[in-house]
């Protein structure tokens, strides 16, 4: 039986379409994403018909709203690639969208076609009522974000800045609303992502003698590597506190009782205490650092063959200050030789204002549907497609409007991942509340 939330069937029917991204566009089904754009269409009728489409570089997919007057535009942003998913270990097929226990299960169902739906089901509703917002709003849909955006998103920002557009901000996925014991905090805790950290991947590869492993050298090309990958892992970046972690931290110190509030409050200070504290959790660790993680790894074509070469590939975060040639110098400096090849380069991005109008209208929408949560900025350490529009805009904003649990944020990119029906309610709730006041503002 069809579920009685007509967003939640159609959520259903978005997951499945497998839109998985690769890094090597020519491994995407396109088709299966222009089946996806269709299912779109058809949805939602009124949105193709009242708004301006433009598909940009085959797939990307923007829409303009016009405003009643020539205020700065704004521009939402969802992106409807996926990450590929086994079948093994799912409750249901992962490309079947199955609902159960008001939950939507499928690959993309958080990250991010929950929010594009949430998007287009707010934006239908406020077309249906008559609805014309003050200034213009544009919609982007990338369809590579998962794999840093370069097919999508960047060309996207690549038509606005050919239009002569700048935006007045951009709203993204990002932060959420999480338990904040993680920040010591006994309430919901909203983090707004005021800017991200650099993305980059290096492949490094190791040179070795070849020949036969029953006469070895004192090193192999694979030693080499493991002594390298070992090394780097005991000597992390230095951490430091940065001005928007000292933000979030100011934010949350009303919230924390006696001392601990004051510690906060007070970053310059208490700056090494503050971070020992940080670094005792996984997700605030990130924050205070640049971050490397190795992902892969490879090296000969026998059991008893010396390889000439190995290779591995380390995902570098980069912490604002920093930058990946700054970080890759460090790796050198590990004195164990390497050719290296940029897979990615991503650096971080600029920091949004703090105090904007903007920013003031995404807390009052926050406060509205979620009123018991406390509100922060936040260093985004993962990456979104936000990153490639900081040269058309103004601001910048990352919220994802929706409860998250230490569970669901497993699941996001695991196995099982789902979206509630009560967060995408939640979802369509906050968008077309901000829809409707970003208008009058």
């Amino acid at each position: 039986m069809p579920h009685p939330l007509p967003a939640a069937r159609r959520l259903s029917q978005a997951l499945t379409y497998p839109t998985v991204s690769h890094q090597d566009i020519t491994r995407m089904d396109l088709p299966v994403f222009s089946a996806f754009e269709a299912f779109l269409e058809a949805e939602y009728p009124l949105i193709h018909h009242q708004l301006t489409k433009t598909v940009v570089n085959g797939h990307g997919l923007v829409f303009h709203w016009p405003g009643r007057d020539r205020k700065q535009p704004i521009l939402l942003t969802a992106h409807y690639d996926v990450v590929p998913a086994g079948e093994e270990g799912w409750p249901y097929p992962p490309f079947s969208g199955h609902i159960a226990d008001d939950r939507v299960y499928g690959r993309g169902s958080f990250d991010d076609k929950g929010s594009l739906i949430a998007i287009l089901e707010a934006i239908t509703a406020l077309l249906e009522e008559g609805f014309v917002p003050a200034s213009d709003v544009y919609l982007a849909c990338g369809f590579d974000e998962e794999v840093g955006g370069a097919h999508g998103a960047r060309q996207i920002a690549a038509h606005f800045e050919s239009q002569g557009l700048m935006f007045d901000y951009v709203l993204d996925e990002g932060g959420a609303v999480a338990d904040g014991a993680m920040m010591g905090i006994g309430k919901p805790v909203a983090v707004i992502g005021v800017a991200e950290k650099g993305h980059t991947s290096f492949q490094l590869t190791f040179s070795g003698e070849e020949g036969h492993a029953s006469t070895p050298p004192e090193t192999t090309a694979v030693g080499k590597m493991a002594r390298f990958i070992s090394l780097a892992e005991a000597r992390p970046a230095k951490p430091r506190l940065t001005d928007t972690v000292k933000a979030m931290l100011a934010a949350t110190a009303a919230h924390r009782p006696g001392i601990q509030g004051f510690v906060l409050s007070h970053p310059g200070l208490f700056e090494p205490l503050i971070i020992r504290t940080l670094l005792k959790n996984r997700q605030t660790a990130a924050m205070v650092r640049t971050t490397l993680a190795f992902t892969q790894a490879s090296g000969g074509t026998a059991h008893n063959v010396l390889p000439k070469t190995a290779s591995c590939t380390v995902n570098v975060r980069i912490l604002q200050g920093d930058s990946s040639e700054a970080a890759l110098a460090r790796l050198r400096g590990l004195g164990i030789p390497f050719e290296s090849v940029a897979i990615l380069q991503d650096e971080p991005t600029k920091s949004s204002d703090l105090k904007s109008p903007a920013m003031e209208l995404i807390k009052n929408c926050i406060a509205q549907v979620f009123p018991d949560a406390v509100i922060t900025p936040y260093l985004m350490t993962g990456g979104t497609d936000c990153r490639h529009y900081d040269r058309v805009t103004r601001n910048a904003y990352r919220f994802l409007p929706a409860r998250v649990t230490e569970q669901e944020l497993s699941l996001m990119h695991g196995r099982g991942e789902y979206l509630s029906i009560e967060n995408l309610k939640a979802m369509i709730a906050f968008y077309t509340l901000f829809l409707r006041s970003a208008a009058t503002h």
